[in-house]
């Protein structure tokens, strides 16, 4: 369906081309994801779940409670995994959303784009143009960056992932959070129940190799769990906040003016409250957030504020100047380096 932008109708276009997974040297963290999460599945399942089945013994000799507790492992265990994977491969396949192509209202070089406004737009440059692309040669929609890896522009970009070969964006952020819980809740079951079993290997008589490899699994585990833990909890702030990783890092979007915390890089423009933050990520359908379907509804050109329009005009735009090179310092370029961000919209808090 066509939208509306305030100045008149626009057609809905195909987003840009891009090339994908074209650099075979960069599956190697994939790779290494998958045989992890392979070594984990195996010693959980193997060496732990279906010990406690245990199949082959007289029925006389089988302790029930272990056996019920086995299968409940066993059962929650798959279904979790199998959460995850989804999640992983949508994460990894989801095109995160760039600037659409074919549009003259976006191409930089288009003379009817010159003086074109779309109202929607809250991130402009000091002089009231519209920020623009140097590499891309487009104008760039709100909260758009300039990712190197991927060599386009990523709506909403969040940071560029190896782990994923792919840039965490608009459409594919939800998948990249849901596989940070689901990771963390199956880092946390395999620690947690599996610390019997790696007693056990250490009480009676086990071949070395069997006990070593129990053993690091469940160290494996334990380790991941932490900083996966740690990880989703800041996403969690970071969704509940409206923010990403790149504008935390920046902390120079444009600040509510009735926010005490403006010049500090607290708050910020697109915070529509809890709900409405947590809906812009995970889907409008509640009963949906935690499975991989239904992702935000939304273009990822625009979003919404919770300001009145009228009072959305920056009073300083030396804040978001796209086309002027401003001096950083080293820390400062090594973040936008670690992120993936190639551009220069924003000047650092």
């Amino acid at each position: 369906m066509p939208w509306s932008d305030g100045y008149g109708v626009m057609e809905p276009v195909d987003p840009m081309p891009v090339k994908r997974f074209t650099e075979p040297t960069k599956f190697l963290p994939v790779a290494f994801m998958c045989g992890t999460i392979t070594f984990l599945y195996g010693m959980y399942v193997f060496e732990h779940c279906v010990p406690r089945l245990q199949i082959g013994v007289a029925e006389e000799h089988v302790d029930g409670v272990i056996r019920a507790r086995g299968q409940m492992e066993l059962i929650t265990f798959h279904a979790i995994t199998a959460l995850l994977l989804i999640c992983y491969l949508r994460a990894i396949l989801t095109v995160p959303g760039y600037i659409p192509a074919g549009d003259k209202h976006w191409e930089y070089q288009s003379e009817e784009s010159s003086s074109f406004i779309p109202s929607f737009l809250r991130e402009m440059k000091k002089t009231g143009d519209r920020r623009h692309c140097k590499w891309c040669s487009k104008f760039k929609p709100d909260r758009t960056h300039h990712c190197r890896v991927c060599k386009t522009c990523v709506l909403k970009m969040d940071h560029h992932c190896p782990w994923i070969y792919n840039c965490v964006g608009f459409f594919n952020y939800k998948y990249f959070f849901l596989m940070l819980f689901y990771s963390m809740l199956d880092c946390h079951l395999i620690a947690w129940t599996m610390a019997e079993t790696v007693q056990k290997t250490m009480e009676i008589e086990t071949p070395f190799i069997t006990m070593f490899l129990i053993l690091f699994a469940e160290t494996l585990a334990g380790f991941l769990g932490l900083l996966v833990t740690l990880f989703f909890m800041f996403h969690i702030w970071l969704m509940l906040s409206a923010m990403t990783t790149i504008e935390f890092c920046e902390k120079t979007l444009p600040k509510k003016s009735n926010s005490p915390a403006k010049n500090l890089g607290d708050g910020s423009l697109y915070d529509m409250g809890g709900y409405a933050n947590i809906a812009a990520v995970l889907g409008d359908n509640v009963l949906l957030w935690l499975l991989p379907l239904n992702g935000p509804s939304g273009d990822g050109l625009k979003y919404g504020t919770s300001q009145p329009e009228e009072t959305l005009a920056l009073s300083n735009y030396d804040e978001l100047d796209v086309t002027k090179r401003m001096p950083r310092g080293k820390s400062d370029d090594r973040k936008r380096y670690e992120l993936g961000c190639d551009d220069y919209d924003v000047r650092m808090a």
